[in-house]
């Protein structure tokens, strides 16, 4: 056992011990000083009436038997008093005359001392079918009501002596009690005094013998409906313990009604509360059994069918719709409950020497205490031992029912320690799987890495081929054919050092800003248009930012100016340049654009050089790739080239 389950085994066991003496702190209350003892009266006398008459008369002097008469012989008993019964009986006895007995004692003077709160009669117990009534001093002050069966025989007399009582003197009770014929009767021992000494005996009694039965089955309940809606919701999983622990408390507050009667009787007859009764202790064996069986992790379906076709037969013949007074053979109907029970004895016992753990353990011991204080419970009902006795079969079924609970909250526990280390197992596997996801994404990182550098190292091969390369091979063949002076091979070279540098610029972050690679433009191409004389006025404005705006299309856009700029020199004549910028839609579409402005010759689209790389095909094949648009159009007095991009660019 782990060292946090024990902890709150204990913590469990003294929140339970809290409870039960806070309930009977409240249900005891504080004893105040009493003016008087309480006296117990073990005598009293007895006698048999022959009245035919079920209710009890208002008074003794109207009473239509001899109960006050000198010459009535009554006869000498001792209390508790237990008269014979039948273990079954006809239910023609029914309908018969009842058995009336008669006893009568006498309270002493001093137990009757008035007090604060006054003077009780007490009656632990006392047990019939039928009814009972108690005289004080010849006047009805109690009596019994509703069902003759099931008539609140488990609840103590408490009476309150007042207005009845009179100091000095002593006072006669009287106890009538009509029987059915042959069922016999029982009367307790009698207490009378201050109701300060009588208190704590009557309460404790009260709890022990009704209020703890209804709380406790009343808890159970709760807490089986609660494991009724978690099999509900978990019924996929097979797992029907939860269906067991509702049936469990179902059962157990079924078997306990008949000590759950008050005085004002019953909502239904006599034979289907006692058919209801037998149905709960039948149900509580049947559901134990399965429960057995779960424990021991054995399927017994052949043992399971004669259990319940067994109990099941029992039931139906027991049903009140065929006639069988249930009040007559209720010792028989109790015995007919002996032979499930072995059959679950014989399961726990076998079940613990096999598994030998301790909830197998306690559970046979527990089975094992049960039979004795079911012959207990049957010789009490039988009025063999003492009346003042109290019935003990509703706490062999808290006592299984709490074992059941404990064996329900350890297979809780043993699923939640499965689940932690399910959740463990699902922490250390996914922590790897994150580590080879991690390794997996740096190759992919890595992988990429490679890919770009290689197409960039492709991209600058090529344009190197295209452009340096290119010149350089023109500047060769000039050298090799004495084609052209000085100048010309200056400038030869000059336009390959161009190339190479524009190849370097558009390796430069840009974040997509426009104007910045017109920067570098500027700079690297200004002191060869003022070599050239050419004055070159810069006027650009803010420029939105370019998403697309990578190294390969930086690239186009700087190779595109740099035609127009060659083109300009070479072709033109002119002696100043205008460079603009501006945000200017096209055809819907948001853009910007550049405008190269120059005062020379115009431009005649019939002769523009195409020859190589230099022409206006490549310029128109640049701008295609960045879905830009071109524009040479002739002025008064020069040339304007305009160059528009748009913002967004439609597909790749």
């Amino acid at each position: 056992m782990t060292q946090p389950l024990l902890r709150g085994r204990v913590l469990l066991v003294s929140a339970g011990l809290v409870a039960l003496a806070m309930l009977l702190a409240g249900a005891f209350g504080l004893r105040g000083p009493a003016a008087g003892e309480a006296v117990q009266l073990r005598q009293a006398q007895l006698w048999r009436s022959d009245s035919p008459h079920w209710a009890p008369p208002a008074a003794l002097a109207s009473a239509d038997d001899a109960v006050l008469d000198a010459s009535t012989p009554w006869s000498d008993v001792d209390l508790p008093y237990g008269g014979d019964r039948a273990v079954s009986g006809s239910g023609d006895l029914a309908a018969a005359p009842p058995e009336v007995r008669w006893f009568r004692a006498v309270v002493p003077p001093e137990a009757l001392v008035p007090t604060p709160q006054g003077a009780r009669l007490y009656i632990p117990r006392w047990q019939t079918v039928g009814t009972v009534a108690v005289y004080v001093d010849g006047k009805l002050a109690w009596q019994t009501r509703g069902s003759r069966v099931w008539n609140s025989f488990n609840r103590p007399v408490w009476l309150d002596l007042g207005g009845l009582a009179q100091p000095g003197r002593p006072l006669q009770v009287h106890v009538r009690m009509a029987s059915q014929q042959g069922v016999g009767g029982a009367l307790s021992s009698l207490w009378a005094g201050p109701a300060e000494s009588l208190r704590l005996s009557w309460r404790l009694r009260s709890l022990l013998q009704a209020d703890l039965v209804v709380y406790t089955a009343g808890s159970y309940l709760v807490l089986g409906l609660f494991a009724l809606a978690l099999w509900t919701l978990q019924r996929r999983r097979g797992d029907v313990v939860f269906l067991l622990f509702f049936l469990m408390s179902l059962c157990q507050l079924l078997g306990s009604l008949q000590f759950m009667v008050d005085g004002e009787g019953l909502a239904l007859s006599d034979g289907w509360f006692s058919w209801l009764t037998l149905a709960g202790l039948m149900g509580a064996t049947v559901a134990a059994f399965h429960f057995l069986c779960l424990m021991q992790r054995r399927r017994r379906p052949w043992l399971a069918r004669v259990l319940q076709g067994y109990v099941g037969t029992v039931l139906l013949v027991a049903v009140p719709l065929w006639g069988p007074a249930h009040e007559t053979i209720l010792p028989l109907l109790r015995l007919l409950m002996v032979p499930p029970e072995i059959l679950v004895l014989c399961m726990a016992v076998a079940g613990a020497w096999r598994m030998r753990d301790g909830g197998s353990t306690m559970l046979a011991v527990w089975m094992l205490l049960s039979f004795p204080i079911g012959f207990h419970d049957l010789a009490l009902q039988s009025y063999l031992i003492s009346i003042e006795s109290i019935y003990l079969t509703p706490y062999v079924y808290l006592g299984l029912f709490t074992l059941f609970l404990l064996v329900a909250y350890r297979r809780y526990n043993g699923a939640l320690a499965v689940a932690e280390n399910a959740n463990l197992h699902l922490a250390e596997r996914l922590k790897a799987q994150e580590a080879e996801l991690a390794q997996a994404h740096e190759r992919l990182l890595a992988v990429e890495r490679e890919q770009t550098l290689m197409q960039e190292r492709q991209r600058l091969m090529r344009e190197m081929h295209d452009g340096v390369g290119s010149s350089l091979m023109s500047a060769l063949r000039v050298v090799e054919f004495n084609q052209a002076g000085t100048v010309d091979l200056v400038q030869l070279l000059q336009e390959c050092i161009d190339d190479l540098k524009l190849s370097i610029d558009s390796l430069e972050p840009l974040d997509c800003d426009l104007l910045a690679l017109l920067a570098g433009l500027r700079y690297r191409l200004g002191p060869r248009l003022e070599g050239a004389g050419l004055r070159l006025h810069w006027e650009v404005s803010d420029l939105p930012a370019l998403p697309w705006l990578d190294a390969q299309a930086a690239l186009h856009v700087l190779r595109i100016l740099q035609e127009v700029l060659t083109n300009i020199i070479k072709h033109s004549g002119a002696r100043e340049i205008t460079v603009r910028t501006a945000q200017a839609p096209l055809d819907g579409r948001a853009g910007v654009q550049v405008l190269v402005e120059d005062d020379g010759h115009p431009f005649d689209r019939a002769q523009a050089p195409t020859e190589g790389r230099k022409g206006l095909a490549n310029m128109r094949t640049r701008a295609l790739a960045l879905q830009a648009r071109l524009d040479w159009a002739p002025l008064a007095g020069g040339n304007r080239f305009t160059l528009w991009m748009p913002l967004e660019r439609a597909g790749p």
